[in-house]
């Protein structure tokens, strides 16, 4: 997949795909945060991935996750720019609360996690206990876990402010020492505690 380098103060230009209809976008974080790719339905931002060395390996990501069954249009162009831009002020440290629109696909439980992890605020955290429990299955805290290792928008919904009931890390897909950057960032590293 070719693509486009978009600069952290640029604005990021876009490559659709063909193959799907999908508005993408990859630009670069810096150098603490590397490069992220974004993608796009009419409906919202669908995939996202970021810490990658360059843009071709955001791009190759964001392509193995992308979802065939949802197509864009002109608004997803317009979605994916606000997903960049919102992305961008994140990792400069400017505790955005995300307003881009979110296309996500899933099982209903897996939505359900999703949506309730997007209330959990920049700088707070949860646990997956707490999850489990506001989603009205309170024994389920390990399928909630599942559940955030599956979530296609990671940092936009932020499964890496979910913790574990102990006070330790848990787990995060892109694994510990993001999500430990990822805390830092938001200022609520110093909750959480090795086990």
């Amino acid at each position: 997949m070719a693509s486009i380098r978009a600069q952290p103060q640029t604005r990021p230009r876009s490559r659709q795909l063909s193959n799907n209809g999908h508005s993408v976008r990859i630009a670069e974080a810096g150098n603490d945060w590397g490069w992220f790719a974004v993608a796009a339905t009419s409906e919202g931002v669908s995939s996202a991935t970021f810490g990658h060395d360059n843009e071709l390996e955001a791009g190759r990501t964001l392509e193995e996750e992308l979802d065939s069954s949802l197509s864009g249009n002109g608004k997803s162009e317009q979605i994916a720019e606000l997903a960049v831009s919102e992305l961008l002020a994140f990792f400069a440290g400017e505790g955005v609360a995300f307003r881009v629109p979110v296309a996500l696909t899933g099982t209903a439980f897996q939505r359900a996690v999703w949506e309730e992890t997007n209330f959990v605020e920049y700088g707070t955290l949860a646990t997956y206990q707490e999850i489990a429990k506001r989603i009205g299955k309170p024994q389920a805290y390990r399928a909630v876990g599942n559940a955030l290792g599956q979530n296609p928008l990671p940092v936009i919904v932020p499964c890496h402010r979910v913790i574990a009931s102990d006070g330790s890390f848990g787990g995060y897909t892109r694994g510990l020492p993001w999500k430990e950057r990822l805390l830092a960032l938001e200022g609520s590293l110093g909750r959480v505690h090795a086990t």
